[in-house]
């Protein structure tokens, strides 16, 4: 009876952690840091400049020795645009959250569609938001 209990705890301690191992081995460890870069502030033709800031979330995710970065645009933010005549203002104020759901929608590709009657500011939006989402995957 003595042998068959030491034999059944020396198993059960020599199982356990081989167990243990096993789980940690498929265990993953995931961090999620949101940061917030502005890109180049760009010149819309003559009528001022304009400059897109992004906030991107990094989702870095260790599971054993391999490592997934994976990074998403979660805010587009435009502080500077031209706004100096009331035409500017119009235009913009109708361009814009157009160009901010393309962005969101497109992720981190600055193929975006243009906005018909804003080309000026459509074409200065995608270069700012060019070198956004180049500094945002340097981050």
């Amino acid at each position: 009876m003595r042998r068959a209990l030491t034999a059944l705890f020396g198993a059960a301690a020599l199982a356990a952690p081989v167990v243990d191992v096993a789980q940690a081995a498929t265990k993953s460890k995931v961090t999620v840091v949101k940061k917030t870069v502005s890109g180049a502030e760009t010149q819309v033709d003559r009528w001022g400049t304009i400059r897109v800031t992004l906030v991107v979330k990094k989702t870095t995710t260790v599971t054993g020795t391999k490592k997934k970065v994976s990074r998403s645009i979660v805010g587009v933010k435009v502080p500077v645009y031209p706004n100096h005549t009331d035409r500017s203002v119009y235009i913009n104020q109708q361009a814009l959250p157009y160009l901010v759901q393309e962005t969101l929608h497109a992720q981190m590709n600055p193929n975006i569609q243009l906005i018909s009657g804003a080309t000026d500011t459509s074409d200065a939006f995608v270069q700012s938001l060019q070198s956004a989402i180049l500094l945002a995957k340097k981050v």
